[in-house]
């Protein structure tokens, strides 16, 4: 199939279900009936599954990338395990979120969703035949699931993304930092799930470029999220300076988001999911 936004629509036409505040000491929430599976490859690597429908978020399965980055352990899923996908959903053309070695090897009949043309270029040369550009809050469809690309703040071009249908909804939070349309984002989806970055990476001068443990705590309160599912906080480096330049920058962990929004909203559940684990929503 052709490059395209034929399939795409504006987020404006995604049904915006009415929001209500839980009572306090209530602990009940409505049941799903939107199959709704997420599996942890590693790091920003997530298998969604929802209504028969499989997408696969910034993918990086190559270690250790350019030489110099890998996964802490081993990943979730090899890439020859990976099962028949619908679309691969990239936040930005960062390595380890957008590993084109692997996707040399994946099947180039994907749909690819990417925030900008410059990713989009890049993949196009692989020999993908379908990518799609999707600017803040423009959706497209992916058979019977709506994906949304929302706003984010990072060092390169990125988009965050809702994944929606039916009654269940996925927040994925890329590696963004925390932004304040984050509040709008809570008040015109019904988030099942959010999936949060927590490292916290910074640097002199420019600060933080990835949310901490509190800044995605409090992330996931602006978003209303049911469930909230640390992601983006487990790298390791293979050469010796830079190991020295990341040293003290990183400092968000799935504990300490747990405990962070523990203390915010108890009413959120925190799932923290090692590499191959699933949480689902029956």
């Amino acid at each position: 199939m052709a490059e395209t936004k034929e399939s795409s629509v504006v987020a404006s036409r995604v049904l915006r279900k009415e929001r209500t505040q839980m009572p306090k000491g209530n602990t009940a929430r409505k049941k799903h009936v939107t199959p709704l599976k997420i599996t942890e490859v590693g790091h920003s690597t997530m298998l969604i599954e929802m209504a028969g429908v499989k997408i696969l978020t910034d993918p990086w399965f190559t270690d250790p990338i350019l030489g110099i980055v890998t996964h802490p352990h081993s990943i979730g899923m090899r890439l020859e395990d990976l099962p028949e996908l619908d679309a691969i959903l990239i936040s930005h053309g960062h390595f380890d979120h957008c590993d084109l070695k692997a996707m040399a090897q994946m099947d180039k009949s994907t749909a690819v969703i990417v925030p900008e043309e410059k990713t989009a270029a890049r993949i196009r040369k692989l020999g993908y035949s379908e990518i799609t550009v999707l600017t803040k809050w423009e959706s497209r469809l992916v058979s019977r699931v709506c994906v949304t690309a929302l706003p984010a703040g990072h060092l390169a071009p990125e988009c965050t993304y809702v994944i929606s249908s039916g009654d269940s909804a996925v927040f994925f939070g890329g590696d963004t930092r925390y932004i304040k349309e984050f509040r709008r984002i809570g008040e015109t989806f019904d988030l099942t799930v959010a999936l949060l970055p927590v490292n916290g990476l910074s640097f002199p001068l420019i600060g933080k470029v990835v949310m901490d443990a509190v800044d995605a705590a409090e992330a996931a309160v602006q978003l209303k999220t049911r469930v909230a599912i640390p992601i983006h906080y487990n790298i390791s480096l293979t050469v010796p300076f830079l190991k020295r330049l990341f040293d003290g920058r990183v400092t968000g962990t799935a504990e300490l988001f747990a405990a962070e929004l523990k203390r915010r909203n108890r009413y959120v559940k925190v799932v923290v999911l090692n590499p191959g684990e699933s949480w689902e929503n029956t």
